[in-house]
């Protein structure tokens, strides 16, 4: 059924749209966001209620009532910068409301119309880690909701999310899904021990991608299989060491290669070629003492000869930590955790744009390592956040 318009003075007016513009700019994109409202509830405009939270969370404004005092305070500043002159502030009880009422679909739909293709070239034949994060503030009893995010080895871009409702075990079927849906499954992936399985990785294997996956006591009898194997010499090694934060951590990383008929069969479509055994030894200077860790890694991957493998996939699991980092600065430098909500939906796109956000940041400051830094100059200058914005075409 079509749509009836409601009378232009209950809708913020915004420039209109051109589509003729070359570089499609992330606010004009949302104005094809679909508003499935009635007449009355679009007092409050979606595009002005989108973009104001993302500029409020560039400018560490991380709770509710926090960014509501944000778009209260700094209206008529905002009215100018984004172009909606008739824009109109949401009240403290509606705001909630009204983003746990956004479509979470419709949004990664607009972000990628505008940085799918920067996106795109962050997936083709490079890593991506993938791991699911828990959205700790959400208070509603029994529900418990995450994200799961995808962040490239070279750039720490996010370059995609899904949404996980449930408790852990579920995120193995949802990120089979995501990888699927998103084509991950045909680039190379580097997982958790969670998601050691064959179903996921004979995916990949299918799919035409590369995985790499460390492998624990959730799979005892393979694990077992890696200890005897990695207890042989190996056919190719790499080794180094690096000091860092008052740690001296020296890391060997030993190639075996697999033969499938020696494990379980229902590995047998997995792809899987090799197992990196990687040694660590850290000292800690401060206190003088040193541990000793190894871990197993398991790929299909195999480059043109053994000492390339084993260096290429030592360098892989040294950077599968990026999707931690991510998390950690979305909890320690943007609050996330702090973020106490009612609603799921409403925890999981706050997640949404706000790691938005931090993809806006590193699009922007290409080599950005200290995201406390740039949030500080955009609350000390406006002029500074609405020029970055500007430059990564968000306005």
């Amino acid at each position: 059924m079509p749509k009836t318009t409601p009378p232009e003075a209950a809708i913020p007016q915004f420039p209109p749209f051109n589509c003729e513009k070359e570089d499609l700019r992330f606010i004009d994109a949302l104005k094809s966001f679909p508003d499935e409202r009635g007449n009355r509830g679009k007092r409050h405009s979606l595009v002005f209620l989108i973009v104001t939270v993302v500029f409020a969370t560039l400018v560490n404004r991380s709770k509710v009532s926090s960014i509501h005092r944000y778009m209260t305070n700094k209206i008529d500043w905002l009215r100018e910068i984004t172009g909606g002159h008739d824009a109109k502030v949401v009240s403290r009880a509606h705001l909630p409301r009204m983003l746990a009422k956004l479509d979470w679909v419709e949004l990664s739909v607009v972000i990628n119309v505008c940085y799918g293709e920067k996106i795109a070239a962050l997936i083709q034949n490079k890593w991506i880690s993938a791991d699911g994060k828990v959205m700790r503030g959400t208070i509603k009893s029994g529900e418990k909701q995450a994200i799961i995010h995808a962040v490239s080895h070279d750039s720490r871009i996010d370059v995609a999310q899904a949404r996980q409702a449930g408790d852990k075990s579920s995120e193995i079927t949802v990120m089979r899904e995501f990888i699927a849906e998103m084509g991950l499954d045909q680039a190379r992936l580097s997982l958790d021990a969670h998601h050691c399985n064959p179903d996921t990785m004979i995916q990949i294997e299918k799919a035409g991608g590369c995985y790499l996956i460390q492998v624990k006591e959730n799979q005892p009898k393979l694990l077992e299989y890696c200890r005897q194997l990695g207890g042989q010499e190996s056919v190719a090694y790499v080794s180094d060491y690096k000091a860092s934060h008052g740690l001296v951590c020296a890391r060997e990383a030993h190639l075996h290669a697999i033969r499938l008929p020696d494990i379980d069969t229902r590995w047998k479509n997995s792809g899987l070629k090799t197992l990196i055994v990687m040694n660590r030894e850290t000292f800690n200077q401060s206190t003088e003492k040193v541990s000793n860790e190894t871990a197993y890694y398991l790929s299909n991957y195999q480059d043109k000869n053994d000492q390339a493998t084993v260096s290429h996939l030592a360098q892989v699991i040294r950077s599968h930590w990026v999707v931690e980092s991510n998390n950690w600065q979305l909890d320690v430098t943007f609050g996330e955790d702090l973020v106490k909500t009612k609603n799921g939906m409403q925890a999981l796109i706050m997640g949404k744009l706000r790691c938005f956000a931090m993809n806006l940041i590193r699009w922007s400051e290409k080599r950005t390592k200290n995201f406390q830094a740039s949030i500080e100059k955009f609350i000390d200058s406006p002029e500074a956040l609405v020029s970055m914005l500007r430059q990564v075409n968000f306005l």
